[in-house]
């Protein structure tokens, strides 16, 4: 018996049809979108290996500029192959979640009435006050947190 059936099972008796589908296609898109990024960053750095490959053969065998320059335009075209398919799963990821956080899913404490104290101030009151005038330290007062 496989785990996703299962989690289907438990899913169904926890919530609603409509809620277990949606989740499903979420997790399906997520896994396409996923395989989608690895196979774009697969491709990147084949093409990126060929011109590092290149590069390597032209040091030793000494082509001539074109051919660096060929090689250049690999390593480069490998490199934006690459981020174009982490920066398309990236976009993509962003549109799934699509919701924003709102004062009730973040609950009714999460924003404090009253900011704490800063730790700088609190550093800074309990260093020694040093009198510029009889190069002498001044006690200070203490900060006490309770």
């Amino acid at each position: 018996m496989s785990l996703e059936t299962i989690g289907k099972l438990v899913a169904q008796h926890s919530s609603s049809p409509v809620e277990v589908q949606q989740k499903i296609d979420k997790l399906a898109t997520e896994q396409a979108m996923v395989r989608n990024m690895f196979t774009w960053l697969t491709l990147g750095m084949i093409i990126l290996g060929i011109g590092v490959a290149m590069i390597i053969v032209n040091k030793n065998f000494e082509i001539g500029k074109w051919f660096s320059l060929l090689s250049s335009f690999f390593v480069l075209g490998g490199v934006g192959v690459s981020m174009a398919g982490l920066l398309n799963a990236m976009r993509t990821g962003s549109s799934i979640s699509g919701t924003r956080p709102n004062q009730k899913s973040l609950g009714a404490g999460a924003v404090p009435g009253q900011q704490p104290p800063s730790i700088t101030e609190r550093t800074t009151r309990l260093l020694p006050a040093e009198d510029t005038h009889t190069n002498k330290l001044i006690e200070t007062k203490s900060y006490n947190v309770d």
